[in-house]
């Protein structure tokens, strides 16, 4: 009986969504790194939150990961009753002791062209990239809906 009820718990364990964790290095703290899910060859989206705990100001100049051809800095917003998005091409700046939030609708990370399907589960490996604190990397948990089902617009990459 003892052995049937440790399977239950492992198994429930094992079919739990995994849960986002925090990053932190040189300075830089980033939590709750998550994705949806998306096509393989589609365009799939990043999201998290940044917190500057430096003394002076950095910026967030590219986010790398193996899992798309391209991944870009991005930015939605509305503007005459539209929702437009524009790349961030200077990067995203950080005052000392600043938190930036990207989320869905607002600051997102965007991978293009990806190469394998995102799956709720999934983790996917990037590094976010600054100009002082350097290299941070971290893993974005694929949770949810995929992005057009959670209402985020659709990108034509």
């Amino acid at each position: 009986m003892r052995i049937l009820a440790l399977s239950l718990v492992a198994l429930l364990v094992a079919c739990s969504p995994a849960k986002p964790v925090a990053y932190s290095a040189a300075g830089i703290a980033v939590s709750e790194p998550f994705s949806r899910p998306a096509p393989a060859g589609g365009s799939g989206a990043g999201f998290f939150a940044i917190t500057n705990n430096n003394t002076g100001p950095d910026v967030l100049v590219a986010v790398e990961s193996p899992v798309s051809a391209l991944v870009q800095l991005h930015e939605s917003s509305v503007k005459g009753g539209m929702m437009r998005m524009e790349e961030l091409k200077d990067g995203v700046p950080l005052k000392a002791g600043e938190t930036i939030t990207f989320e869905p609708g607002a600051k997102h990370v965007m991978f293009i062209r990806l190469g394998q399907a995102l799956k709720a589960g999934d983790r996917i490996p990037a590094t976010l990239v600054f100009r002082n604190a350097g290299r941070v990397p971290v893993e974005l948990v694929v949770q949810g809906r995929p992005a057009g089902a959670a209402g985020m617009e659709q990108h034509g990459h």
